[in-house]
């Protein structure tokens, strides 16, 4: 038998529920607010300092102050200061460039150089209908200054970030071709950049991935079908020293490869996880090797890690560079960008190589000539190359 409450019982208990409700949303506001004061307070404090030193330059700086150039160092200082090694910023004409590259076009003069023993820079590679192409420079020519810098006077970094700018840009450029000087002036143009290359070795199909971009997955599909109908009984897909950033691309040339299911998953800061990519049913069903290096990051070693795990693809080569994390551009009013890191990679079966690195399958490293003429090897003499193609073989029990 249930006992009846008294009504003046039942309003007491009202009156002690709104009380406690009353008090406990008194303390989260109180919480609230002083987080939200606190969170002023630090705000005004940085403002202020950011205020006085603009003040301070402004009366006693002996010459013009360029404020873009004072905006894009706030900006970058900022970035900087997150302590995200992987993080940036960007200005309105590079994150222009940034979505150019995703793309699959590059702006610049099209060539890739490489340190040679004499402290020149040898050009290993040059872009068909780049500027460089145009002016009929050629692989193996010798620069020997940018903008009249003594290439010997910078390094590689720095070269190569010389060899890049804004289109329209002009750049001088003096090489040596068999001993003798050369001398050409270029524009920095806007181009379309192949992504892919490939060919028939044998009974394998040699796929070589630069970069990824979006039209990468159709490129590789196409190379994919060319080869078959060729009489590949495997491929060897070559993703050294591409560091590329585009995962959503990487994820989709993965697709090409592996059996349907989730691919990747992200994991953000509050530990909660979402899947990240998925395939669909098709799934290339020849043997495959996956050739990588120090160099393979990012969106590649994501690419090689869904193949190991979804497609059981081997890799050759040697450890891969280790990066295990999502960096997210976003663009600003003004057209600049800050990208910094906003997930983890979570595969699907392989461990966490952040800051560790891919382990190859089959161990393959070049010595330190081969290192060094990297762009000089060719697909026979490279040892790399040659030991994936026997992996490949293996697998298909030849």
């Amino acid at each position: 038998m249930r006992k009846k409450i008294t009504l003046s019982a039942a309003l007491s208990f009202i009156f002690i529920a709104i009380t406690v409700t009353f008090c406990l949303t008194m303390i989260l506001s109180a919480r609230i607010f002083e987080n939200k004061v606190s969170n002023v307070n630090e705000k005004e404090t940085m403002y202020s300092k950011i205020s006085e030193i603009d003040q301070t330059v402004r009366q006693h700086y002996y010459t013009a102050i360029d404020d873009s150039a004072v905006v894009d160092g706030l900006s970058a200082g900022y970035i900087n200061s997150l302590g995200d090694t992987e993080a940036k910023y960007y200005t309105a004409s590079e994150v222009t460039a940034l979505q150019n590259l995703s793309k699959g076009k590059l702006t610049g003069i099209g060539i890739e150089v490489q340190k040679d023993v004499s402290g020149y820079y040898k050009i290993v590679n040059i872009d068909t209908d780049s500027p460089a192409d145009i002016a009929e420079m050629a692989k193996d020519d010798m620069i020997v200054e940018i903008n009249n810098i003594d290439v010997k006077t910078l390094n590689t970094q720095q070269v190569r970030e010389m060899l890049t700018g804004e289109e329209g840009t002009t750049i001088k450029i003096e090489y040596l071709r068999d001993s003798e000087e050369n001398k050409t002036e270029l524009v920095f143009s806007l181009y379309d950049a192949p992504s892919i290359d490939y060919s028939l070795e044998g009974s394998i199909g040699y796929i070589k991935m630069a970069s990824f971009d979006e039209d990468t997955a159709s490129e590789i599909e196409y190379a994919i079908k060319n080869l078959l109908s060729q009489g590949a009984t495997g491929f060897a897909v070559d993703i050294r020293n591409n560091s590329s950033k585009e995962y959503q691309y990487a994820a989709e040339v993965a697709d090409i490869f592996v059996k349907e299911g989730t691919t990747m998953y992200a994991q953000y800061v509050d530990e909660s996880q979402k899947v990240l990519y998925t395939s669909d049913a098709e799934k290339v069903e020849q043997p495959v090797a996956v050739i990588a290096n120090g160099s393979t990051g990012y969106a590649a070693e994501m690419f090689a890690v869904i193949l190991k795990d979804m497609g059981n693809a081997k890799l050759v080569g040697t450890k891969t560079l280790g990066k295990c994390t999502i960096q997210t551009l976003y663009r600003l009013t003004d057209g600049s960008g800050v990208e910094f890191t906003t997930a983890r990679l979570v595969p699907v079966a392989t461990a966490d190589y952040h800051g560790t690195g891919l382990l190859p399958d089959y161990e393959k490293a070049l010595s330190a000539d081969q290192e060094l003429n990297f762009y000089d090897l060719s697909i026979t003499d490279d040892p790399q190359i040659q030991r994936a193609f026997e992996v490949v073989n293996n697998l298909a029990g030849k």
